[in-house]
Formats: C-alpha cells, structure tokens, sequence
C-alpha cells in the first residue's frame, strides 16, 4: 500500500483535519492559536489502512470546561471518520519556560472514547478541570514537531514551539519504550521500528520516522536481524510478506532494549540537559 506525506495525501485525511480546524475556529475563535501535524503524515510514511493523524493545538490560555466539553463532542464525531485523530491541546503558558513532562490542556485519542463517552453521559466532564495533566510524550512530539512537523495554522513552528532538551526528549524516548511492551502481540511492528529509530537517534542525533528507522536499521544492524526488521517493515506499510513469529520479534525487541538502555546511558552522559 502506497505511503503518503501531508502534500501527496488522499482527499479524506485532508477534509477531515479542514472539518476538525473549522470546528476549533469557530468554537475557540482567537484563542486558538496554532494547529501542528506531526507523526507519519508529516514524515511522509502515513498509511491509510493503519495510521493515525497526529496533531498538537496550541491555545491561548486554559480552556473552560464548557469549551472542553464541545471540543471532546467535536472529535467524538470526527475522529474515526474515516482517520482515528490523536490531538493534545496545549496552552501557551505551559510551554514557556518549559518543562517536563509537560503539561497539557486536553488530549484525544480512539483510546480515550470510551472514557470520553461516560463522562459525557453521567456528567462527570464538568469535573475536567479540577487538575491537569502531565504527558512525558510531549517532549518527543514537540521535538518531531520542530524537526519535521507541518504548520496547519497559526505562527511558524520555530515560533511556536521551545527546544527540548535532548535528555528530556531521550527520557520521553525511554518511557514509551516501557509503554510499548503490551502492545507487542497487536502491533509489534510499531514497537520494533520505534525501537530502531531510537537507536538511530542515539546513534546520529537524527529524527525519523519509524519507517525510516526500519531502513537505518537495515544499513546499521547484524544481518542475523534482517528478516524480522524487513518484516515489520512490511507490516507497516501495508504489504506483508516473510513469515516471521511473535517470539522472532520478542528477541529482537529484547536486543534492541538492551542496546538502547546502553547507548542511552552514554547519551545522557555527555548531554546532560
């Protein structure tokens, strides 16, 4: 299945993220800010049958409750139709001085619609903004943002966003890592090319997509591991071929884990902040 970029992509996620930024614009008006794609659309290995779209928002301030509510209705409707959205809503002032993990207005993903569904219903949505959140996962997204996200409205992405520290978003990197052992037996070619992006990055300093990490590791990893990395590389876009089991994957996962806890120490070494 052929791979999309933002500018090559099919008409559907492009009126879909249209109907979503209309939404937010008459809902938020002037304070919204800025809207980012970032993830595969943006690093052009986006797969219509498998990949979400991923999208940061950046609002002026805290939203109210009543806002958040109508926003949470909004992606109810939209997202899944036909592309799941991912989006995490951030106000200005959490960015600046930055912080980590970092807090964050409203997140969304298919994963939170259950959730999302109740609260609506039995009225606990009214209590959204007793606290806030905190997502280690910002610092990745913010720093894929600023290496190879797309403005879809607002001020630049230099403009928008602050650096991260390289030792933040390595500890970002890490703490996925954990997350991501339950997904192995559903989506473990997700899991085994972020892992070789990340040992990419630790490597060169380069941010990739995972596509891009499954090529790198291809280039750069003991032949012993082809099969199973040309696997997940055809998992993930849509065409597979090679036989290659759970177990196949769990080792490799387990090698990759190792030589990431390595190289990372290393890492944080020489790049304390």
């Amino acid at each position: 299945m052929p791979q999309f970029g933002w500018d090559s992509c099919p008409a559907s996620p492009r009126g879909q993220v249209g109907a979503c930024l209309a939404r937010w614009q008459a809902l938020l008006g002037d304070e919204l800010v800025g809207v980012y794609l970032h993830g595969s659309l943006a690093m052009r290995c986006w797969n219509p049958a498998r990949s979400d779209i991923d999208l940061l928002a950046i609002v002026g301030g805290p939203m109210a409750v009543e806002a958040k509510r109508k926003v949470v209705e909004g992606l109810l409707a939209l997202s899944g139709q036909p592309h799941p959205v991912e989006i995490s809503f951030l106000a200005q002032s959490d960015l600046r001085p930055w912080r980590h993990p970092t807090p964050y207005d409203l997140h969304y993903s298919e994963d939170w619609r259950e959730r999302y569904t109740v609260a609506l219903r039995d009225g606990s949505w009214r209590s959204w903004n007793d606290e806030r959140g905190l997502d280690p996962d910002l610092a990745a997204h913010i720093t894929v943002t600023r290496a190879r996200g797309v403005r879809l409205y607002g001020p630049p992405v230099a403009e928008t966003f602050p650096p991260v520290p390289s030792s933040d978003y390595v500890n970002s990197l890490l703490a996925d890592i954990a997350w991501a052992r339950e997904m192995m037996p559903r989506h473990a070619d997700y899991v085994l090319l972020n892992l070789c992006r990340i040992a990419a990055y630790l490597q060169d300093g380069g941010i990739r997509s995972k596509d891009e990490g499954g090529e790198w590791a291809l280039a750069h990893l003991a032949p012993r591991w082809h099969d199973v990395i040309e696997w997940a590389l055809a998992w993930y876009r849509g065409a597979p071929g090679l036989d290659v089991t759970l177990a196949d994957a769990e080792t490799f996962a387990e090698f990759m884990r190792g030589e990431i806890a390595a190289a990372a120490e290393a890492w944080l070494e020489g790049h304390p902040g």
